[in-house]
């Protein structure tokens, strides 16, 4: 009973070592999390998810967004506001609008605000219009880690000049 309680502690003591000794699995880098917030953005709208899109912006007032005036009006400021725009395209089959990031990049401010830039390519679908139509978009996105989370405080977005 003795050495099956000694061997008992050694392997807790193990345990604990190994537990202490091991490094933390694939820790995403500030820039990595920052970067995670365009990709879920995109998952949001091309899947309708109208709490994910609700969960990555700053609930505030002073949150805005610029862009193509199509889209948002060229000016949209307050979060109710943003989320209005978005739960109006919610209205739409999944599918009816299509967002994808190339080659993003974020530029650490300090450790809790980021800016992300990207080039994007939006595609409207039928209902939505006629036959489909393509843009392509140079976006950008102010993030800052705000109560442990990073949330998007500005988004702007342009067109490309079409050739």
């Amino acid at each position: 009973m003795k050495a099956y309680k000694i061997l008992t502690w050694l392997f807790c003591i193990a345990l604990v070592f190994c537990l202490y000794a091991t490094s933390p699995v694939n820790a995403a880098s500030p820039e990595e999390e920052a970067l995670q917030v365009i990709t879920n953005f995109a998952k949001a709208m091309n899947t309708n998810d109208s709490v994910l899109m609700s969960s990555l912006w700053w609930n505030s007032p002073k949150t805005s967004t610029f862009g193509p005036p199509k889209a948002l009006g060229f000016l949209t400021q307050g979060y109710e506001s943003i989320m209005m725009w978005f739960n109006d395209m919610n209205k739409s089959p999944v599918g009816s609008y299509v967002r994808s990031f190339q080659n993003p990049q974020a530029t650490m401010l300090n450790d809790n605000v980021a800016v992300i830039s990207a080039y994007s390519i939006f595609i409207q679908n039928p209902p939505v219009v006629k036959e489909q139509t393509i843009s392509q978009e140079r976006v950008t996105f102010v993030v800052q880690k705000i109560g442990g989370k990073w949330l998007i405080v500005h988004g702007h977005a342009s067109e490309l000049p079409v050739k």
